[in-house]
């Protein structure tokens, strides 16, 4: 009884644990928003037509993790439609993009790295 729980726990444990690497080594964009800026920002985050509309406050980032899989037609916009109207368009290949948002709510650069351990790499 004792060999079956534990073969149960270590089961489930193992689950667990692919279901975290697999997360976990996900393609990633990071937002940067320049913490000399005053005010918040909003910016729209479009992952192949999945939108989200969200604020970043001076000096926060903000990370998304991307499909393993792209399609042929995969993209990812990130504007700032409310601000600057700025904007970046984001094609494969890629395994860690960095979208730097200066104090003037404009985009100042955008850092595209496409090794393997980039994605796992802390922010």
């Amino acid at each position: 009884m004792l060999k079956k729980l534990l073969a149960v726990a270590g089961a489930i444990a193992a689950l667990w644990l692919a279901i975290g690497v697999n997360s976990f080594t996900l393609p990633v964009v990071f937002l940067h928003y320049s913490s000399a800026a005053t005010a918040p920002v909003t910016y729209f985050f479009n992952e192949d037509n999945d939108i989200v509309k969200d604020q970043l406050m001076p000096g926060e980032s903000i990370e998304f993790r991307t499909a393993r899989r792209l399609h042929a037609g995969y993209f990812i916009d990130v504007s700032l439609p409310l601000a600057s109207r700025d904007g970046v368009e984001i094609r494969k290949p890629f395994s860690r993009v960095d979208v730097y948002i200066g104090p003037d709510t404009k985009i100042e650069r955008t850092v595209v790295k496409t090794d393997f351990l980039a994605r796992i790499a802390s922010n």
